[in-house]
């Protein structure tokens, strides 16, 4: 396939998503692939009552994609991509970039906040619906997969208008000052004690030292849970949140001791070192040793005195706003004509 085929919508689901091991070190409820499954069949169906005419699904060794479609009578063409084989967030985020490749009009991505962030890693400023499925789901939302593919077909098709329906999210990104390498996250970046990556999943607040937060909300479960306890910041709010946990001898008396909620079903004591609003731009920088975190995982080894500069900036995603699209698209359908009073 060299490009998409009249409005089209993607999906991306990772079947990784959901299964970590915080099921075994925290209250975390597992996402099974019959979740999942069901979830890609209710947003084929509505993507092509949205307006698409075609969706792509993203492949895995799972064969969630396919599963879905066994028995589904869509409406439209329904096209499973090669899987890339990596089994590893780094297939979602290729499959992204061959969305973006193929003109694709909006993406759903099922998965959490480490989900999210390989499609952005993909598509920059993906048109996306961040249905959340995953573990820590801070940056996707919590909804209906019927209508989430309505809104998707919606703005595909351009029954919702992309540019009156979707915000741009914030997006942090991280530049290793030693070699140059590059990363980014959506909600949170954090500096956490050790030399290895391991098991990825950070479950131990008390290994964390520092926090670099987009997103800081009050309602949140995760590592920015602890940023959200001291300094809250919306999604939409500008900037982000540097917070350095500790409780030196120097600071004790400015210290301030909280409890947060780092993991479903489980709250930690925290000593806050130190909070500072950041502006949009303006860099922190984080030094080795440790290992660097993005939105939940451990990702980036930084050794003695290797230095990492995070930057929250205001161009991720185009984020969909899934009743705003469903909205406009039905004015456009079913236009309002008031009724004339009788006189």
């Amino acid at each position: 396939m060299s490009e998409a085929v009249g409005p089209t919508v993607g999906i991306v689901a990772n079947p990784l998503a959901g299964k970590d091991l915080r099921r075994l070190t925290s209250g975390a409820t597992p996402v099974s692939d019959a979740v999942k499954i069901g979830a890609i069949r209710r947003a084929v169906v509505g993507a092509f009552e949205g307006g698409a005419e075609q969706v792509l699904i993203s492949g895995d060794r799972a064969r969630l994609g396919d599963r879905a479609l066994a028995g589904l009578d869509a409406s439209g063409p329904v096209e499973v991509l090669q899987p890339h084989g990596w089994h590893t967030g780094r297939d979602s985020q290729l499959a992204a970039a061959r969305f973006c490749e193929l003109g694709v009009g909006a993406v759903i991505a099922l998965g959490g906040d480490g989900t999210q962030r390989d499609v952005a890693k993909g598509w920059r400023n993906v048109p996306l619906v961040p249905l959340a499925v995953g573990t820590n789901n801070v940056f996707p939302q919590q909804l209906e997969a019927t209508v989430v593919g309505f809104a998707a077909g919606a703005v595909a098709s351009g029954l919702g208008a992309a540019v009156e329906v979707t915000a741009q999210a914030k997006i942090i990104d991280i530049t290793l000052e030693s070699n140059g390498g590059f990363d980014v996250a959506l909600v949170d970046v954090c500096l956490v004690r050790g030399a290895f990556v391991g098991a990825r999943a950070v479950w131990e607040s008390a290994s964390v030292s520092e926090i670099v937060a987009a997103i800081a909300e009050p309602a949140s479960v995760g590592l920015s849970a602890i940023a959200a306890a001291i300094a809250p910041l919306g999604r939409h709010e500008a900037g982000g949140v540097h917070v350095r946990l500790g409780c030196s001898s120097q600071n004790a008396q400015r210290s301030r001791h909280i409890r947060a909620a780092v993991m479903p079903g489980s709250y930690s004591d925290i000593d806050i070192e130190h909070c500072e609003q950041l502006r949009f731009g303006q860099s922190v920088t984080l030094r080795g040793p440790g290992v660097l975190a993005l939105d939940g995982e451990r990702e980036i080894v930084l050794g003695r005195g290797e230095r990492a500069a995070v930057t929250v900036n205001r161009n991720g995603p185009q984020v969909i706003d899934v009743g705003a699209a469903v909205a406009a698209a039905q004015r456009q359908r079913y236009p309002f004509v008031p009724a004339v009073a009788d006189r």
